[in-house]
């Protein structure tokens, strides 16, 4: 699977389809193991190897894979790595982009397609398109596993309030990250209407303090306090989630929560959800997409998007 949790979701769609061609497959995920708790909210998914970082407990989690004898292997990532350490265990079909050494370790190989030219859904679905020309797109099946709306429910108790949910963060870079003090503007306005939920990473916290210091309501933070699935029974709570582009924003998306999501240096055409309750604010600047992680100018395209134009859109 992708590295990322948005990739991860968007990879979903590829996934449910092969199910519902093969009922009675066994599919495993072979996946990054912080990201692996994402593998729980598929029913599509029988098997999920969480992989650490290089390391000897990483030959050993292959191991494993290969102890599955798994017959047919899709490779969502692009990295020589990924093809690489995956080639042996008697996989038969191993399916992937081409790249100058990497085609040489696929049985099947595609071209990849013009840089930003489509959405990455519909580029991580092309490989299981290429071995399998009848699947079809449809929607994800997801549900939380067990213990998960427990946990929600004891870190945010019901109080008989709407729940509208921040995500501040970005772990791209700060380049796709809304400013702090626009943030806690929003969060102002919507406090009369809403119980403000802050969600995100530990490597959130900086930004999770500035905000805190700007309020004039103090939100509830759930900041570094929920895992995937915890975060998935948050998110479905939720009345309204208002995002950076961010894997969570793919998430309450893919749940069916309604997303305020904030665009600026990546293209929503490419990356933004395709659900019908997103509604994506991004403001034109000559110089964007640029798909920079940090900014080296004046990050105009984030600041010209205004605290009303994000309140307008959540209330």
């Amino acid at each position: 699977m992708p590295n990322w949790l948005g990739d991860a979701v968007m990879a979903a769609p590829a996934i449910q389809a092969v199910r519902t061609l093969f009922p009675e497959a066994t599919i495993g995920l072979a996946i990054k193991e912080n990201v692996a708790g994402f593998g729980r909210l598929l029913p599509a998914v029988d098997k999920i190897h969480p992989l650490p970082s290089p390391s000897a407990a990483r030959r050993l989690a292959i191991k494993e894979i290969f102890r599955e004898n798994y017959q047919l292997l899709v490779i969502f990532p692009n990295s020589f790595r990924s093809a690489w350490e995956l080639r042996g265990g008697g996989i038969g079909e191993r399916i992937g982009y081409s790249g100058l050494v990497r085609s040489l370790l696929l049985t099947h190989s595609l071209a990849r397609p013009p840089k930003h030219s489509v959405h990455q859904r519909d580029y991580f679905f092309a490989l299981v398109k290429e071995r399998f020309p009848q699947l079809q797109m449809t929607g994800v099946d997801m549900a939380l596993p067990k213990g998960a709306a427990e946990a929600s429910a004891a870190l945010l108790p019901e109080r008989g309030r709407p729940l509208a949910g921040i995500g501040f963060g970005a772990t791209y870079g700060s380049a796709k990250m809304w400013p702090a003090d626009r943030f806690a503007a929003v969060i102002d306005r919507l406090a009369p209407h809403a119980d403000v939920v802050l969600l995100g990473a530990e490597s959130d916290r900086d930004v999770e303090r500035r905000v805190s210091e700007l309020v004039n309501h103090k939100p509830i933070s759930l900041i570094g306090k929920t895992d995937i699935p915890t975060l998935a029974a948050t998110l479905k709570r939720l009345s309204v989630y208002i995002t950076n582009d961010t894997g969570p924003m793919h998430l309450a998306a893919a749940l069916g929560t309604p997303v305020v999501s904030i665009f600026g240096p990546t293209d929503p055409h490419e990356t933004a959800p395709l659900d019908s309750a997103v509604m994506v604010l991004r403001q034109k600047a000559d110089c964007a997409p640029c798909w920079k992680r940090h900014c080296p100018i004046d990050h105009r395209c984030m600041t010209a998007i205004g605290v009303e134009d994000v309140a307008a859109a959540a209330l």
